[in-house]
């Protein structure tokens, strides 16, 4: 028995006649019939009984035709439930995404994402930006919001670009800060190692380094408390618009800069929650 056989019992049952039900399927009598002797077979019982002016069910009949609606019923409600989730963006969208970003722009982004696509869940992991990438990199992310610059073949979209600057909270001789207490943010090797050229293209003595500290909210606490200067991206201090801010310049005036972006495969298109996150960031104003 299959859903054809639900429909055929039905107009059986309106019609009580062999003919009529035929013309309505657009089949002949005899097959018609035959599917018939097919279903008695399978319940191993009579369905119908035939009479002068047409069919009458027998109660063995009845019974299969009140279970054919009810199925019937089932299999249309469970058809239209599943057609209504093919047209649903679900799965899980394993994000990467730094410190500084997660902290400052990602919810604003997360929370409209969800709301655009709630049957999406979201397993998003924040850290230094050079970990992350390996974590992208061996498979474990989808994609990947990093600092910096990495070497990637792939797909990748930038998301920001801003400048690096000195925190203090009074103003300071720019031009001698190595006489100044510094606030070190212990970050990922390759802003290190930009800050590291900055320093050395300005300064013959290093840093006068008093803290040490490897979380962006303790280092502006301090900072704010006048224990020091630090050094970090303009996003950092969003949280305490009272210090004196430096742009960082190189040695051409220009200002110093770094990139955030965001990172994926050239596959993402084959799977749903990556290409819905990559198509929403894309229209998303930072």
């Amino acid at each position: 028995m299959d859903t054809k056989d639900f429909l055929l019992l039905k107009i059986l049952y309106e019609e009580k006649n062999i003919t009529y039900t035929a013309k309505r399927l657009f089949m002949t009598q005899p097959a018609l019939s035959e599917r018939i002797k097919r279903l008695e077979k399978e319940f191993n019982c009579s369905l119908i009984i035939r009479q002068p002016r047409g069919i009458a069910f027998t109660s063995e009949g009845e019974q299969l035709y009140a279970y054919t609606q009810q199925a019937d019923l089932a299999y249309q409600a469970i058809k239209k439930q599943l057609v209504a989730t093919g047209t649903e963006i679900r799965g899980t969208l394993r994000l990467g995404c730094s410190n500084v970003f997660a902290k400052y722009h990602i919810p604003h982004i997360l929370s409209a994402f969800s709301q655009t696509y709630p049957h999406i869940d979201i397993n998003m992991y924040s850290g230094l930006s050079y970990r992350l990438y390996r974590r992208f990199l061996e498979g474990d992310l989808d994609l990947t919001i990093v600092r910096g610059p990495h070497d990637w073949s792939e797909h990748q979209l930038q998301l920001m670009n801003e400048p690096f600057c000195l925190f203090n909270k009074t103003e300071l001789d720019v031009s001698q800060l190595p006489h100044y207490p510094y606030i070190h943010y212990q970050t990922d090797p390759n802003l290190q190692q930009t800050l590291d050229d900055w320093w050395y293209a300005n300064y013959q003595a290093p840093p006068k380094v008093s803290i040490v500290v490897d979380d962006i909210d303790t280092c502006i606490k301090l900072v704010r408390q006048g224990l020091g200067f630090t050094l970090l991206t303009e996003s950092c201090g969003q949280d305490a618009p009272e210090l004196i801010t430096y742009p960082l310049h190189n040695k051409d005036g220009e200002p110093l800069r770094r990139n955030t972006t965001l990172y994926y495969r050239h596959n993402y298109e084959a799977m749903t929650p990556v290409k819905a996150f990559v198509d929403f960031v894309k229209t998303w104003q930072l």
